[in-house]
């Protein structure tokens, strides 16, 4: 299934450029992300993993990106290469919340569910809010958010 994953980029990404400009794009393109994400890793978990880390287009615009967890919580995959490694249960926003142990918990297979919470954009200490759609694909969490103007 290696050879088709271009071709889920090429739809997502055609998908992604015909909205419109009075809708909010953030949102959707990170929900479309995520369904693109979960078809590549059905196809080849291990290439998925490869391009979400290496910044593949289909997989990384602008502050959208992916990130994933084993079902240990060990993260594998994330837009900010310093949380690689670490135990996403463990991660807490500025507010106190348990997001990374909220996201391992509710996650579910087949199913894509939104949090919200603080976490510093991409070359950035300011956290800032953040609502993510996630979902579990196999053994692993893994979701795409958006950086909102809005608060919780």
């Amino acid at each position: 299934m290696k050879a088709s994953a271009p071709r889920f980029a090429l739809a997502a990404m055609s998908s992604i450029a015909s909205i419109g400009p009075g809708i909010a794009a953030e949102p959707l393109e990170a929900r479309d992300m995520l369904e693109l994400a979960v078809l590549a890793l059905k196809g080849d978990e291990a290439t998925a993993l490869e391009m979400f880390n290496r910044g593949h287009p289909a997989f990384r615009r602008g502050d959208l990106y992916v990130y994933c967890a084993d079902a240990n919580g060990k993260i594998l995959a994330h837009g900010l290469p310093d949380l690689i490694g670490r135990d996403l249960a463990a991660l807490k926003d500025k507010t106190g919340k348990e997001f990374g142990l909220q996201l391992l918990n509710e996650a579910r297979w087949e199913r894509i569910k939104v949090i919200g919470y603080y976490l510093p954009k991409p070359n950035a200490s300011k956290e800032v809010y953040k609502e993510d759609y996630f979902t579990k694909v196999g053994k692993l969490t893994c979701g795409v958010g958006y950086y909102s103007t809005k608060d919780e």
